[in-house]
């Protein structure tokens, strides 16, 4: 229970300085590095929502043809899933030079992933558009 405590109260003063800049105007490494991980997790839901819009143009475009619309769904968890393993490990591939577990090492990833994770979400928005 006290690690967790330290853990949390850890994070806290993180969060609490994510709220108190733009991620426009970065003045230190810390700083850097909490625009990396909100720039990720941006670009993640950014993605989820662009996946999630693709999924409901299929429904849509193949409701009629439900076995056609259940062979675009496989292709494209498959091409998804396939995808996200490509983005992870070009990103730790991108951050190979850097030592693991340290901040810089952290910040390439999640600045990796979001470029990737945001041109994805574009792929997707492209995909199957609405006639």
């Amino acid at each position: 229970m006290r690690n967790l405590v330290l853990f949390v109260s850890l994070l806290l003063p993180l969060s609490v300085a994510a709220a108190q800049f733009d991620c426009a105007n970065i003045s230190t490494s810390q700083q850097v590095d909490i625009c990396a991980k909100q720039a990720k997790e941006s670009a993640d839901s950014n993605l989820n929502v662009s996946y999630q819009k693709l999924i409901k143009r299929v429904a849509s475009q193949y409701r009629v043809d439900t076995a056609l619309r259940d062979d675009y769904m496989q292709k494209l968890k498959e091409s998804q899933r396939a995808w996200l393993k490509l983005r992870d490990t070009n990103c730790t591939l991108e951050a190979f030079e850097v030592e693991v577990g340290q901040p810089a090492y952290v910040t390439t990833v999640n600045n990796c992933i979001a470029r990737m994770s945001l041109e994805r979400s574009i792929y997707l928005d492209k995909t199957l558009p609405d006639l």
